[in-house]
């Protein structure tokens, strides 16, 4: 399995020839590098602030940047969605859905571990508030991995109103983002979330031309000014506190794609980030975990206080987060423990993993 969450592309083939896909998924895997390398950070920078570490200027960052993170992943999740869903129930139920579900409840489960050591250093939680949330989690998911539980439900719902006029979609899921990243919240991350960001998977999978040319224009002056405008808005609605106003938000989660694209049009000649970008599920799966433990071993065992040591700490956990993630996979493969990331036969009525 080569570690594909997220819509991955299949093949590197395409209609323009054996360069022009090349060029085009150096792109796409460039994109996913960036926004799973700003989830890591994000993750990373929170943790951290909770071992003692004064990291409070990358939490700040990372709320400054976040219209670009989430929004840019699920568009990219979006653009090779149109396979599963044309196709069968029963091929998007035994491949799609018994991944994201298997990884979504085993992973749930490495991480409720880790999350109860991570808040017992903070002199939080019981285990009462670890198991239940866990118990729930296949209908109200939380952590991390509700990305993953969002990811099945589209493809789900997509495939569901795949009848209905993609204009009229589009429109519906504009409407619940608009709503719900003007400040709206639920009792489940997962809930909001998928509110929130359906409208992008839609844009990736409706708008996949759009989506394309943008990553292959030449236009580099017009990428750059989409960038510049999408930094100023976002640095704007931060300070000002505006981002709960309703649409404005989503017009920075809209610039936050394009600038999204831009950058990883510039960034694509980057080996490790590409290579970062198309093994996205293993270092999603494992990096916060990986994050907790060692943020906690950081605690007791090393002084954190400083804020030279606060801008440096989250980039280098990270990294490291990112590299263990990606080792854990391949010694997982290696000695048995492929169950980790591919389900078994049994599960969900499926054919084999």
């Amino acid at each position: 399995m080569r570690g594909e969450p997220v819509g991955a592309p299949g093949p590197r083939t395409a209609p323009g020839g054996a360069a022009g896909a090349k060029e085009r998924l150096d792109w796409i895997d460039a994109g996913r590098g960036i926004a799973i390398v700003m989830v890591v950070l994000f993750h990373a920078a929170n943790w951290l602030l909770a071992a003692g570490a004064q990291t409070s200027g990358w939490v700040e960052l990372n709320t400054v940047v976040s219209s670009l993170r989430m929004p840019l992943f699920f568009t990219l999740s979006g653009l090779f969605a149109a396979k599963w869903v044309r196709g069968s129930w029963r091929r998007l139920l035994d491949v799609k859905v018994r991944l994201y579900g298997w990884v979504f409840l085993v992973w749930g489960l490495v991480g409720s571990t880790a999350f109860a050591v991570g808040v017992r250093m903070k002199g939080e939680g019981s285990l009462g508030t670890i198991v239940v949330p866990f118990l729930l989690s296949p209908v109200m998911p939380r952590l991390e991995l509700w990305f993953i539980w969002a990811l099945a439900l589209f493809f789900v719902v997509a495939k569901a109103t795949a009848k209905v006029p993609p204009v009229v979609q589009v429109a519906v899921a504009l409407v619940g983002a608009a709503f719900a990243l003007s400040g709206w919240e639920t009792a489940s991350v997962g809930w909001s979330g998928s509110v929130k960001y359906y409208v992008f998977f839609l844009a990736g999978m409706y708008g996949r031309d759009v989506v394309m040319r943008l990553g292959r224009t030449p236009r580099t002056g017009l990428l750059a000014a989409v960038t510049v405008a999408w930094a100023g808005v976002s640095l704007t609605l931060w300070l000002l506190g505006l981002r709960d106003v309703p649409g404005l938000y989503l017009v920075n989660c809209v610039l936050g794609v394009l600038a999204g694209i831009a950058l990883a049009r510039a960034l694509s000649g980057v080996a490790v980030l590409r290579h970062v970008g198309s093994h996205t599920l293993p270092i999603y799966l494992a990096h916060t975990p990986l994050i907790v433990l060692t943020s906690v071993a950081l605690h007791y065992t090393v002084p954190l206080a400083g804020p030279v040591v606060g801008w440096l700490l989250p980039p280098v956990v990270g990294a490291l987060a990112i590299w263990a993630a990606l080792r854990l996979r391949d010694v997982a493969q290696r000695h048995g423990a492929g169950f980790l990331y591919a389900p078994p036969r049994w599960f969900f009525g499926g054919r084999g993993a």
